[in-house]
């Protein structure tokens, strides 16, 4: 659920207001601008670098194919990905604003809170009752959180992919590049000095129309 916070206007200028929307997977771009309003931009996607890892890949190198496209609410603070033949939601982006990030001041910071569980916590045994624990203290997530705090909790161990941006007319990135871990059904971009840049959310069984 995305929560949205606005200052009032008339009696209530000065305070804000509070305004619930929910936004999930497979949603249609029209029930996401109904609830949301228009983005401030539409962009659409010109290639998925990943699609070079689809074992079709071969079949369709010359089938002229429509591009899937974001809806950016820069003033939210986050993406929404659609997919270009169904126009359903297949991803999230959220973004913390960082300073020394790419895209530093282009999105406004979004307020965000996740509770992860760890798989590899499920199981650990308590020193109380020397019962398995069952349900284990999620670890709460928000725009202030570091990468090495995460991955300490979590046992995360696996190597990231580093990302390296760069604009059309200079591919040299002043900010240095970013590491992308994955967990779950998330992505987390991390700057160098352990900040979250942003979090992709996306789901396992929405497949790419390769």
């Amino acid at each position: 659920m995305i929560q949205l916070y606005l200052e009032g206007s008339g009696s209530n200028r000065g305070r804000k207001v509070t305004y619930n929307r929910e936004i999930n997977f497979g949603m249609s771009c029209q029930d996401v601008t109904s609830m949301l309003g228009t983005p401030s931009q539409v962009f659409y996607k010109s290639e998925d670098k990943m699609k070079i890892h689809s074992p079709n890949v071969h079949r369709h190198i010359s089938v002229p194919r429509r591009s899937d496209y974001f809806f950016n609410y820069f003033t939210l603070g986050f993406d929404i990905l659609f997919d270009a033949k169904t126009h359903k939601i297949k991803k999230f982006i959220v973004h913390t604003n960082f300073p020394g990030h790419y895209n530093f001041n282009i999105y406004h910071r979004c307020e965000f809170y996740i509770a992860l569980t760890s798989e590899k916590l499920k199981y650990n045994l308590s020193n109380d009752c020397k019962k398995y624990d069952k349900k284990p203290k999620p670890i709460i997530v928000n725009t202030f959180t570091k990468w090495d705090e995460i991955s300490e909790r979590l046992k995360h161990s696996e190597r990231p992919v580093v990302l390296n941006r760069g604009s059309s007319e200079n591919s040299t990135n002043p900010f240095g590049s970013t590491f992308c871990y994955g967990y779950q059904d998330m992505v987390f971009e991390v700057m160098q000095n352990q900040h979250i840049a942003s979090i992709t959310f996306y789901k396992n069984d929405i497949e790419d129309d390769v």
